[in-house]
């Protein structure tokens, strides 16, 4: 962690004398979290902060609570990131958790996650979706999916049928919820890791 910290301490030092624009892009969410823009420009050269930072692993793509993803070339970047074991991705903490390994999710409820899984079975009620993860719903993984998010997914190809069976990536904030869940706010918060990735 103390590598990353360095890391993060010289790529923001190379900012530090640079004017910089900090645009909001939003209201705070569930957990008091302002989503902001920040730009950082000299000689004619703009660098979106977060695109540089995420693309050098040293922080992670985070839809966020909004109704729509500003940035979804981000999840790309953390892809590459990833792949590459940059910045943050060298340390094992904030790789993807398994959905299976249940008493490592449920040490990290209250912090920000990203879970690979296979969904087992679709839960589709009146105000909510249900992906489930393991065959104990009452201790198990589990998104929940309001019914405007799953809306949004189903019109873009991604429903029950499409999803059943399918290993994903998801992320947000873990929150203690039977097993454990995650609530997803926008269609972008969930990545199809086969086949074809989420439609836009």
């Amino acid at each position: 962690m103390e590598a990353q910290r360095r890391q993060v301490a010289d790529f923001l030092r190379v900012h530090k004398e640079k004017p910089v624009s900090i645009e909001g892009l939003g209201e705070r969410d569930r957990w008091g979290r302002q989503p902001v823009r920040i730009r950082s420009s000299h000689d004619k050269t703009v660098v979106d902060l977060s695109h540089a930072l995420v693309e050098a692993g040293l922080a992670l793509a985070d839809p966020g609570a909004g109704r729509v993803f500003c940035h979804p070339e981000l999840l790309a970047f953390e892809e590459t990131a990833r792949e590459q074991r940059l910045g943050l991705w060298a340390e094992a903490r904030y790789n993807p958790i398994p959905a299976e390994r249940n008493e490592l999710l449920r040490e990290r409820v209250g912090s920000f996650v990203i879970v690979e899984g296979r969904v087992r079975s679709v839960g589709e009620r009146k105000q909510t979706t249900y992906l489930n993860f393991g065959g104990h719903w009452a201790e198990d993984f589990t998104i929940i999916i309001p019914r405007k998010v799953w809306t949004l997914m189903t019109e873009r190809g991604l429903g029950a049928a499409a999803l059943k069976g399918q290993k994903i990536r998801a992320r947000g904030i873990l929150q203690s919820w039977q097993g454990t869940a995650l609530t997803i706010e926008m269609p972008e918060m969930i990545e199809r890791l086969e086949g074809n990735r989420l439609p836009r």
